[in-house]
């Protein structure tokens, strides 16, 4: 069994969509946009604008599954993250 907490370090680009992928079977993820200037624009699918949202600079986000049998599975995709400029260090930290 996994460590019940994994933190990663992720840099994001403003050229590409960057993957969040689960490391293992976990109930929430959390990310914070490490960067003090720059937004971190975040989507559930890389191709369409409109699942988009901005993170700010310093700011947290997470995301809950309330369900043990609806969780975030190993190996899944959970968001796609790209810098609006620069590179951006995101704080990943997934929970069983």
């Amino acid at each position: 069994m996994p460590a019940p907490l994994e933190i990663k370090v992720l840099s994001v680009d403003a050229a590409t969509w960057a993957a969040v992928i689960a490391p293992f079977d976990c109930s929430s993820m959390s990310m914070k946009n490490n960067s003090v200037t720059a937004n971190l624009r975040m989507r559930t699918d890389a191709q369409s604008a409109s699942t988009e949202d901005l993170l700010g600079p310093g700011k947290e986000q997470g995301f809950a599954v309330p369900f043990y049998r609806h969780r975030f599975q190993a190996g899944s995709q959970v968001l796609w993250l790209q810098a609006e400029s620069g590179t951006v260090p995101v704080i990943l930290k997934f929970l069983v």
